[in-house]
């Protein structure tokens, strides 16, 4: 099935696909079984005493195997995500810079001009991203919808004003210096640039001097942000990327503590 059509399914049709499959299993299972009940004495006898057996245990495996599966599929692409910081920021997030982790179990974000994305989360599209944060020099980018380190919309959350961007990586394909029959084609390179909605920045009520709470709240093309429980930023129709994971981003001297990061899908 398409990535896409995956993305797409909503919690009741995936219900429906797996009570099809179980319905199926079961089905399968026990229509089998009663081939073994023919015969009620000799050679018959003997096959449905062993081959029952041998079935049960058979199908036991298979369906433990599809469980696993499926729970693998659930991690990976429906339950969301939950980072604590409890130990080596490598095993969940993939970013550039000198990303670490404080004795009291909050991320360091800084240094970081590409930023960090979460290792799950290609297909997310409608989810609820909710974190604490502390701005320690100039402000936290906020990453949603990220295809890769160089596709992203960034949210500049600074002490009293929210700014947002997009990263976008736009291929340049350069002429040869002689044209001539005989060049070969030049690889096709990438320039990554920003743009920033001067039109779409707020300015916060509140100034942001301790740590805070965020919500953020991504449906479809529309975005919500609440800071401390007041929605601070909105629009219903700015997200281009259909699906992407979430991230952090602070570059050069800027600086953040992020903590008890949590996303949890919606339908």
């Amino acid at each position: 099935m398409p990535e896409r059509l995956t993305a797409l399914e909503g919690p009741l049709e995936r219900v429906v696909k797996w009570a099809a499959y179980a319905t199926a299993i079961v089905t399968v299972v026990g229509y089998v079984i009663s081939l073994f009940h023919w015969g009620q004495s000799g050679f018959f006898l003997f096959i449905r005493s062993k081959a029952e057996l041998l079935w049960s245990v058979a199908m036991t495996l298979g369906i433990l195997l599809l469980w696993i599966w499926v729970a693998r599929l659930r991690t990976r692409f429906s339950t969301g995500f939950v980072d604590d910081f409890k130990g080596d920021p490598r095993l969940k997030w993939d970013f550039v810079g000198p990303w670490q982790v404080t004795d009291d179990r909050a991320l360091v974000v800084t240094g970081s001009d590409q930023g960090g994305l979460t290792k799950t989360g290609a297909l997310w599209e409608n989810y609820t991203l909710t974190f604490e944060a502390k701005i320690v020099n100039h402000c936290l980018g906020v990453i949603v919808r990220a295809q890769d380190l160089d596709n992203y919309y960034m949210f500049q959350i600074n002490k009293n004003r929210i700014r947002p961007h997009r990263r976008v990586a736009v291929p340049a394909v350069q002429a040869p210096a002689h044209a001539g029959s005989g060049d070969v084609a030049r690889p096709i390179t990438y320039t990554v640039g920003w743009q920033l909605f001067e039109d779409l920045c707020v300015d916060l009520s509140n100034e942001l001097d301790q740590w805070f709470t965020a919500r953020i709240s991504v449906r479809g093309e529309a975005l919500e942000i609440y800071i401390n429980d007041n929605l601070s930023w909105q629009h219903g129709s700015f997200l281009k990327i259909a699906t992407g994971k979430i991230g952090f981003r602070s570059a050069g001297v800027e600086r953040a503590l992020v903590r008890k990061v949590r996303v949890k899908l919606d339908p």
